[in-house]
């Protein structure tokens, strides 16, 4: 009865791995559920008997794996599964905000007709943090200018870039083949990035709002007003999301040196330790940029992103803060002791 059970739910992602979860946590009484939408206050669960309305102590994210008690019609989170990756990001009150839960595969949305490379790159920060792979895909790569896919792809490194389009299907294909059999993804990318009706080509149907750009400035309004699971035919599946405006990144750094391999790989030839890249002697990484090797705006992303860790962290630890202030002090005091230039 119990594999039945299980066997219903293959098509949300049950795999060996989710069984593992539920190996020790399993009891009787209860059902294996997966979280399939949230919304400001409750949640959908989709169990092999269909998709239920549920409550929970704790309001958990889009993916994740539950237990379910149900009295009647009415259900109730009772445990959540430990997940294997989380993409959070900070909300504009600093609080971590879950996006998703157990996701493989973080579907980076960039937009050919505006595209904006340092932004892509923040979102693969994100992406590396939450223990899941990025894959960048370029929407509307109809619209593209000549180059820019390839471009975007030699300034990455180690993601793949793959360019799609909802009008004329490109990519699509190739998207689906990295879901199967049973793999998660979820959409990360800004309003207008054309996440909609990407995921509604996936799927064969046009399932979600998809919304018009401005002609102005091709921003998009909020068509997905929630986060949601969707099953694709032919194995995997998708979570969408709102496009987000504010991009804070919640990780300690795990992400950034996965982003921006190539730079913490030169920045290894540094003379100092601590080097900030920026005019210290020896510095390998400058060294790379004036030889061409590193392009300088894929270091001045690099630069922001390691401040921004460096901020959160001082921010979240009261030790990290002190020990920051006492050497700022130090280097304060080290200028006012330095010769006047006459």
């Amino acid at each position: 009865m119990l594999d039945a059970v299980f066997g219903a739910l293959e098509s949300l992602g049950w795999d060996d791995r989710v069984a593992a979860l539920f190996a020790e946590i399993t009891r009787p009484g209860v059902v294996p559920a997966r979280v399939v939408r949230v919304e400001r206050s409750a949640c959908v669960v989709a169990t092999s008997t269909g998709d239920h309305l549920a409550r929970a102590s704790i309001l958990p994210a889009v993916g994740d794996w539950v237990l379910a008690s149900f009295d009647g019609d009415d259900a109730a989170i009772v445990t959540i599964a430990e997940p294997w990756s989380v993409l959070s990001r900070r909300d504009p009150e600093g609080r971590v905000q879950v996006l998703a839960a157990n996701v493989d595969i973080v579907l980076v949305t960039a937009p050919a007709d505006r595209l904006s490379p340092a932004r892509v790159e923040r979102e693969t920060v994100i992406a590396w943090d939450s223990g899941a792979r990025p894959v960048v895909i370029v929407t509307k790569s109809d619209l593209a200018a000549p180059g820019l896919v390839e471009d975007l792809r030699s300034r990455l490194v180690g993601v793949a870039v793959v360019a799609t389009s909802a009008a004329t299907g490109a990519g699509l294909d190739e998207v689906r083949a990295l879901l199967q059999p049973c793999r998660t993804a979820v959409l990360l990318g800004p309003s207008g990035a054309g996440k909609s009706s990407f995921v509604n080509a996936l799927l064969g149907e046009a399932r979600l709002a998809a919304g018009e750009v401005r002609a102005g400035d091709h921003r998009g309004r909020h068509t997905t007003t929630s986060r949601q699971l969707l099953v694709v035919p032919g194995g995997g599946v998708v979570i969408d999301t709102p496009g987000l405006r504010s991009l804070a990144l919640a990780g300690d750094g795990d992400g950034v040196a996965a982003a921006f391999a190539d730079i913490e790989d030169v920045a290894r030839g540094c003379r100092f330790g601590d080097c900030a890249h920026m005019t210290e002697p020896g510095c390998a990484v400058m060294a790379a940029v004036s030889s061409g090797v590193i392009d300088p705006e894929r270091l001045s992303s690099y630069r922001k992103v390691r401040r921004e860790i460096s901020f959160e962290t001082r921010r979240d630890d009261p030790l990290a803060r002190r020990q920051a202030a006492r050497v700022w002090k130090a280097r304060t005091k080290a200028n006012r002791n330095l010769p006047k230039k006459r």
